[in-house]
């Protein structure tokens, strides 16, 4: 690997670590608990009335929908559907 991003990669691993130990700080703090595993559907404003519901895993876009409260109900019917298919959430 080239030098310069060898140095890159190795400040963006460093600033993975801050941010993760930042986060665990926020959450001991609050007493709130950190999620089991992060949200795979996420909803996107890609312009004025237009949302979409994006597969954080794979980056592919499921479903577009024109208010905020359609789409995240969409995405919640998606997480739930995964979670049902992978035996839940553990």
């Amino acid at each position: 690997m080239h030098p310069s991003f060898q140095e890159r990669f190795d400040e963006l691993c460093a600033l993975l670590q801050k941010t993760k130990a930042a986060q665990t700080g926020l959450f001991g703090r609050t007493d709130r608990q950190e999620p089991p595993k992060p949200v795979r559907f996420q909803v996107n404003v890609k312009g004025i009335g237009l949302l979409q519901i994006v597969d954080r895993t794979s980056g592919k876009a499921h479903a577009f929908r024109q208010d905020y409260k359609a789409a995240h109900d969409l995405a919640m019917q998606y997480e739930e559907k995964v979670n049902r298919l992978t035996g839940g959430a553990q």
